[in-house]
């Protein structure tokens, strides 16, 4: 385990990125076991307010998040505060996205029906955190590194045009996670940037207004995906981020 570890982790300069991963995990869990307690009245643990101010714990995830930024842009490739700064990062990033729908509406809706998209922005960023952890690899430069100003040029608009312009449209398109999995795998950005979009997404909005055969299409089809996933959405999202239908407020 300790031989995979050096190999996998720490050789290829892993190491921030995967102490980031575990930091988002550990503090999601606990941050969510901590407010159901709350809410349910058990345990030790209390609302933080200042006079009558309730601090919401998008807070200290902002300043823990921008300090843990600031830290990784300061220190050097090698060290103790490199890692200590993915774990900042990590820290941050899960306080800050558990309270998403929160900063999204500009409301006290953590428990409500509109706190769903916390769990989707959690479970995203997770998603493309372990895909980044898997892809990137500071210590390890290419192994064909490209020389002379056409070779690098030519290089660099296969990137944008094969990479991140479909990736892109992806997301533009409301694939969320097919472009997170575009990150390991790029056809999945190319069948995403293909295909018809999400009825709600920014592209649907703007290239389907006059076409009400695309939009009904892209409609009938959230429908269908709506129906094989939603219940284990549901599952998910009632028995690990403690959300139901009739929910309301948070503590």
């Amino acid at each position: 385990m300790l031989g995979w570890y050096s190999r996998e982790i720490l050789e290829p300069g892993r190491q921030p990125m995967f102490l980031a991963l575990l930091a988002f995990l550990v503090t999601f869990l606990v941050t969510r076991m901590i407010t159901r307690m709350i809410r349910a009245g058990k345990g030790p643990f209390g609302n933080v307010s200042a006079g009558d101010t309730h601090i919401h714990h998008v807070v200290p995830g902002l300043i823990i998040l921008l300090c843990g930024g600031v830290l990784a842009l300061g220190s050097g490739s090698d060290g103790l505060w490199r890692q200590v700064a993915g774990l900042m990062f990590g820290i941050g990033a899960a306080l800050v996205l558990d309270e998403f729908a929160m900063v999204l509406h500009l409301d006290d809706v953590y428990w409500s029906d509109q706190g769903r998209l916390s769990a989707d922005a959690i479970t995203l960023a997770a998603v493309v955190m372990f895909c980044a952890l898997l892809i990137v690899a500071p210590n390890q430069p290419p192994a064909d590194p490209v020389e002379g100003f056409w070779a690098s040029f030519a290089s660099g608009v296969v990137f944008v045009l094969g990479w991140m312009v479909p990736i892109i449209l992806t997301i533009l398109k409301g694939k969320l996670w097919m472009a997170a999995a575009a990150l390991l795998l790029i056809p999945f950005a190319w069948v995403g940037a293909i295909r018809l979009a999400r009825a709600n997404s920014p592209w649907a909005h703007m290239r389907y207004r006059k076409s009400e055969k695309k939009m009904a299409a892209a409609k009938q089809r959230d429908l269908r995906w709506r129906r094989r996933q939603q219940p284990t959405k549901d599952w998910i999202q009632t028995h690990l981020f403690g959300l139901s239908r009739s929910s309301e407020g948070e503590p």
